[in-house]
């Protein structure tokens, strides 16, 4: 596979050290707040994508985002089945995975088996959304020079 992207082939000796380092401190914040289960974290990501796409989110702020009562937007609806075909995870395993993180209050399931993402998940969350800026700090500081 052909990298397009020169900056980042000609600096990869600058640029991948740093991303191991900041992508490995993340990994480690998420594995924390997650207790250690990565695919309970890959399933709630997954529907945050649904719930807060990107064409939503290009205008909004840090504080706009961690704000409790933002507008939410009318996501793209996903189902268990959805997250199961995406994310590659049986689907037994993501049907246990959203009901531990409906139980932690993170999601809720509508009458039709679409899947939402709370409130109360963003607000838990703030250590691993914090952990991500820092990522994509150190990223951006590698990658402009």
């Amino acid at each position: 596979m052909a990298i397009e992207d020169e900056h980042l082939t000609t600096h990869f000796g600058r640029i991948w050290p740093a991303h191991v380092e900041a992508l490995t401190e993340l990994l480690i914040q998420l594995r924390q707040q997650f207790d250690g289960d990565l695919d309970l974290m890959l399933v709630l990501a997954i529907l945050g994508t649904r719930a807060q796409p990107a064409r939503h989110a290009k205008a909004m702020t840090y504080s706009e985002f961690m704000a409790i009562n933002k507008p939410t937007p009318a996501g793209r609806p996903i189902n268990i089945q959805s997250v199961a075909a995406c994310s590659g995870i049986a689907r037994e395993t993501v049907r246990r995975k959203v009901n531990k993180l409906e139980n932690m209050g993170f999601i809720t399931r509508e009458a039709n088996g679409n899947l939402l993402v709370t409130p109360q998940a963003t607000s838990a969350l703030t250590p691993s959304t914090e952990a991500s800026l820092r990522y994509m700090a150190a990223m951006r500081k590698h990658y402009k020079d």
